[in-house]
């Protein structure tokens, strides 16, 4: 194998997966900004999870993902999550959380779960417990 070859090869592995931070965003594509400077083109956005749950944050500029370029073509990148970029995550969420269909706790569904010993009237139930 040439010099050259080997060099070709070695670039396209180097590009298979990189580190780049977010420049711009519109609905489910981001540009992103390489280590060297330059801008991609619209790449996509991946989607987590699976057939049945979907999970959908995107990333905002400034933020740090990972772009995974089959065969280190940067130009067919998928956006991926990137190093977490702060202090250790409190493991609580800050914000909305918007979403269709229940959620289920210990048992306990959001949307038909009932309260017990209410009189009926125009009394607000008191604080959960």
């Amino acid at each position: 194998m040439s010099e050259f070859t080997l060099s070709q090869l070695m670039q396209a592995v180097e590009r298979m997966i990189m580190v780049a931070t977010v420049t711009a965003r519109e609905g489910d594509r981001a540009k992103v900004k390489w280590a060297d400077g330059a801008e991609s083109d619209w790449l996509k956005i991946a989607q987590l999870g699976s057939e049945q749950l979907k999970f959908w944050i995107p990333p905002s500029v400034g933020t740090q993902v990972v772009v995974l370029s089959p065969g280190g073509n940067t130009a067919h990148g998928i956006i991926y999550p990137g190093p977490f970029a702060g202090g250790v995550p409190a493991g609580n969420f800050a914000g909305t959380i918007t979403g269709a269909g229940d959620v289920v706790a210990s048992e306990v569904s959001l949307v038909s779960h009932v309260h017990g010993g209410i009189q009926p009237g125009p009394s607000d139930t008191g604080a959960p417990k």
